[in-house]
């Protein structure tokens, strides 16, 4: 059984605005398919529609810019809330590629109460998303 799954791309942008697009209301509108029209309801917690039936969901958000990671913590209410997907940015210079690139991952962690159609949905999303993700950093307005 997967328990954890990854996407990821280089951007031709700078980490800091991966970083904002990752972890901010505007940003997360425009990538995110499981929290559409993202507003922030408190200061880090997001909320909006999942596109797969429109159930309500909130995300609470935890940047830590030294590592390039953005945490979010899924649940509907604070009880209920499971870090279980991070993204993580990258200078791409770091591992050899071209200055002016960052890498960009989506990592997902499968809870215990997952079944195998919502973790190949997830899935299937990120890839999506990872995409969605490069089409913002890459366009003139990137925010």
């Amino acid at each position: 059984m997967s328990l954890v799954h990854a996407v990821s791309c280089l951007c031709r942008t700078e980490p800091a605005a991966a970083l904002a697009l990752l972890s901010q209301a505007a940003g997360l509108a425009r990538w995110n398919l499981g929290l559409w029209h993202t507003q922030e309801v408190a200061p880090g917690l997001l909320a909006g529609r999942s596109l797969f039936g429109g159930a309500a969901g909130q995300v609470q958000v935890q940047v830590d810019a030294q590592r390039g990671t953005v945490g979010y913590a899924v649940g509907a209410t604070p009880a209920a809330r499971q870090l279980r997907i991070e993204a993580r940015v990258q200078p791409a210079v770091e591992l050899g590629y071209a200055p002016g690139l960052c890498l960009v991952s989506l990592l997902a962690w499968r809870p215990a109460d997952m079944d195998d159609g919502r973790w190949q949905r997830l899935q299937a999303a990120h890839a999506v998303e990872i995409e969605l993700i490069r089409s913002c950093l890459e366009s003139a307005d990137p925010a």
